[in-house]
């Protein structure tokens, strides 16, 4: 866990998070899963854990994220 710590500047916990929800974006820009079915496929046990995930690494929601995805001209708010 240290080394996680020191290596990647992150607990174990955020590291593995951040990459399931790097394979979250692939699948919704793939649009080959349902926004309901993605915190399963991507190794959350639900799905409020997944939406506080996915916030924390992309700065918005799953549904928002799919909205910019498919509309490359809206302007993001921060």
């Amino acid at each position: 866990s240290n080394a996680v710590n020191n290596y990647f500047g992150c607990n174990f916990k955020r590291l593995i998070n951040s990459y399931r929800v790097v394979r979250a974006k692939e699948l919704l820009d793939g649009k080959d899963c349902p926004v309901n079915e993605l915190f399963s496929r991507c190794g959350f046990a639900s799905k409020s854990v997944f939406y506080v995930a996915f916030r924390k690494v992309v700065g918005m929601t799953p549904l928002q994220y799919i909205s910019q995805s498919r509309n490359p001209f809206m302007i993001q708010r921060n």
